[in-house]
């Protein structure tokens, strides 16, 4: 689970979820709207939205470029 939530940072799918990428996966926090949804690119470059407290609970923050 992620404490904060900031934008550019890399993050790490680390469960299973309904936007069809395998754990493991890698997406870059792109933006944070007014609704606290959370926009992530994908390294395939596919764009995801997610409310801020399913990305807490789905993702790890990575070094992973």
């Amino acid at each position: 689970m992620m404490d904060s939530v900031t934008v550019g940072a890399k993050v790490r799918l680390t469960e299973n979820d309904s936007s069809g990428y395998p754990v493991g996966a890698v997406a870059t926090i792109l933006y944070i709207d007014d609704l606290d949804n959370v926009f992530v690119e994908w390294t395939d470059g596919k764009l995801t939205s997610f409310p801020d407290n399913q990305l807490r609970k789905r993702f790890e923050k990575t070094d992973k470029a």
